[in-house]
């Protein structure tokens, strides 16, 4: 099993309060949300990470070392998350995890979503209906569509942001997303080409409501997964391997960066 961590973004949403350091490099709980993802992902067996970045580059870099796989998305300015999706098909082997770099999860979602067989999708169905969420629609328990721009009364929830593709299904998504960039949908989020593919390959959806998580688009965010979503993941997980042993592991939290 392999994993892609999408960490390309400039985060503009988050209104300069990161203070030009990469979003996936601010800091929860005395560590790098990248980290949290790294470490999460490493107590359930998975070592074989590709991290997209763009912008901060040297500075994700330095961060994980030798420890990943770095692809630059060098049009990060002017592309998003389909655009640094393609840029791993090449390093994809067989089956993986794909990542947005911005969530703090609850290890046990990532746990869920590996052990799924098959393609597959987690998704909160106590959430969806903000703007800004990206939706989701669902049949039998299976992904139908996946967007923001779903009406209220289709969705079922908020796509969480880990994701497991295998076969077909995984050489479809990469063929999908080539083609959109190639007819002008470069600025794309990666979910655009999982929507194509959902009315031809079954595609999972795991509902995690009441696990802690959040995707961190807005300083609220920040604000909200430092005050109440890591507290509560480490009151659930207080022996989890993807918990620091620093001084923040406890639940305190680190000052805002």
């Amino acid at each position: 099993m392999q994993a892609i961590i999408l960490a390309a973004g400039r985060g503009l949403r988050m209104n300069g309060s990161l203070h030009g350091k990469p979003k996936c490099l601010v800091e929860v709980g005395g560590r790098a949300l990248l980290e949290h993802q790294l470490a999460a992902l490493r107590s359930l067996g998975v070592s074989e990470v590709c991290v997209v970045i763009g912008h901060g580059a040297s500075a994700v870099r330095t961060l994980v070392g030798r420890d990943c796989h770095c692809v630059e998305n060098q049009r990060y300015s002017e592309t998003n998350s389909l655009y640094s999706l393609l840029l791993v098909r090449d390093w994809v082997r067989g089956p993986f995890l794909v990542l947005n770099a911005d969530v703090l999860a609850s290890p046990e979602i990532y746990r869920r979503v590996l052990s799924s067989q098959g393609n597959a999708l987690a998704y909160d169905s106590r959430s969806g209906q903000e703007d800004e969420h990206m939706k989701v629609e669902l049949r039998a328990g299976l992904l139908e569509h996946v967007g923001k721009n779903l009406e209220r009364e289709r969705c079922d929830g908020e796509n969480v942001g880990i994701l497991r593709f295998e076969g077909a299904a995984a050489l479809e998504l990469f063929a999908q997303a080539e083609a959109m960039i190639a007819s002008g949908g470069a600025n794309a989020w990666a979910p655009a080409a999982v929507d194509r593919i959902a009315a031809r390959f079954t595609i999972h959806a795991l509902d995690v409501a009441g696990l802690p998580w959040i995707e961190i688009d807005y300083p609220g965010d920040l604000d909200l997964a430092r005050r109440d979503v890591w507290p509560a993941i480490c009151a659930t997980f207080p022996s989890s391997p993807s918990l620091p042993s620093t001084p923040g592991g406890n639940g305190s939290e680190s000052s805002p960066s």
